[in-house]
């Protein structure tokens, strides 16, 4: 699966980020969190989607003072209308005569309004297939601090199609949302869901639908922020840290009919390379050294810093990101924090 930025006749890229790239290399980068203003400038999403009505040419042959004449008898459809956008025409969908456009303008307005005290600050926004998708994602004020040096951020995702095919999506997510895949991923979380406007009534009238989807991710963010502060209490003894590489990333004995030295050299270079992330200057930070979050955090910095294969930066950038976000990187993270609840004693969050 691509990226599926909306890349435009100039070049450009319809997607703006703060602070930091996405992998893909794409669009514009602010070295601030964006308003709403600011990230609908960057992220050239400052068109509107027009409808216009939908008819189909049907060939008749007509008697003409020439002769007869083939020509088209158009008949319109009221039931159905097409989405284009109002910039460059491209076509978006058909919906139905029912369906209510959102504008982008429309969207940023909306979330925006969820934060009643202080401005949103958005961390991403773009769209994807020529606009028959557009994403937000925003940051909350909130900060968890597991530690008063170690925070963690709370985001909410928004997307709404152009094309018809879907209802508008809203709800909170751990991953910071860059492209098609990241969406994608965001998505399986379970925790973005349908708002039931379905396109069919005025966005403004589900602000009280979508603070109650907030008010249960905040409750679900405190969980999970009480479970990281609740590990980085936790102190490992050398025996349980033993314990956590052990479950982590396990010796093969010479008995195993898969053994070979190379694999077993491989494993034992992992086991260094993820010690050796335990005990850096990012894990001995005040109030997490030698703990159980730190242990979960060295697993995962060793993750996402492996090498990926590529022919080109952009390249090695997408291996890097399918390993670490969708394939089995993802899968080796959520087992890393599960282990280490294990071995703190620490309840996790169902």
């Amino acid at each position: 699966m691509s990226h599926e930025i909306t890349e435009r006749a100039d070049g450009t890229a319809e997607a703006a980020f703060a602070l930091t790239p996405a992998w893909h290399g794409l669009g514009t980068v602010l070295d601030h969190a964006m308003s709403s203003q600011e990230a609908l400038t960057a992220a050239q999403l400052n068109w509107e989607v027009v409808q216009r009505p939908m008819a189909i040419g049907t060939p008749r042959t007509i008697e003409t003072p020439d002769g007869p004449t083939e020509t088209l008898l158009w008949e319109e459809y009221p039931t159905v209308k097409v989405n284009v956008r109002g910039d460059n025409n491209l076509f978006l969908g058909l919906v139905s005569e029912r369906y209510t456009v959102v504008q982008n303008t429309e969207a940023f307005q909306f979330v925006d309004a969820l934060v009643e005290e202080g401005q949103m600050e958005y961390e991403s926004a773009f769209s994807l297939a020529g606009g028959r998708r557009v994403v937000l994602l925003a940051r909350l004020p909130e900060v968890d601090y597991v530690t008063d040096d170690d925070a963690l951020k709370r985001y909410i995702l928004m997307s709404l199609t152009h094309d018809g095919t879907g209802a508008i999506k809203f709800g909170p997510c751990n991953v910071r949302v860059v492209c098609a895949n990241t969406y994608a991923i965001a998505l399986q979380e379970g925790t973005v869901r349908d708002l039931t406007i379905r396109h069919t009534g005025r966005i403004d009238g589900k602000l009280e639908e979508a603070r109650g989807i907030l008010s249960m991710a905040n409750t679900r963010f405190d969980e999970h922020s009480s479970t990281a502060r609740d590990l980085a209490a936790k102190k490992m003894t050398t025996d349980e840290w033993a314990t956590y590489l052990d479950v982590m990333c396990p010796r093969i004995p010479k008995e195993d009919p898969d053994y070979t030295e190379m694999r077993a050299k491989r494993i034992s270079e992992t086991r260094s390379a993820i010690t050796d992330c335990y005990h850096n200057d990012r894990q001995r930070l005040p109030g997490i050294a030698g703990s159980a979050w730190a242990a979960f955090n060295a697993v995962t910095e060793h993750i996402d810093h492996l090498p990926r294969r590529g022919a080109t930066p952009r390249q090695k950038a997408e291996t890097r990101f399918n390993v670490t976000l969708a394939g089995p990187g993802r899968d080796m993270k959520a087992r890393a924090f599960d282990a280490a609840c294990r071995i703190a004693g620490v309840a996790t969050v169902s």
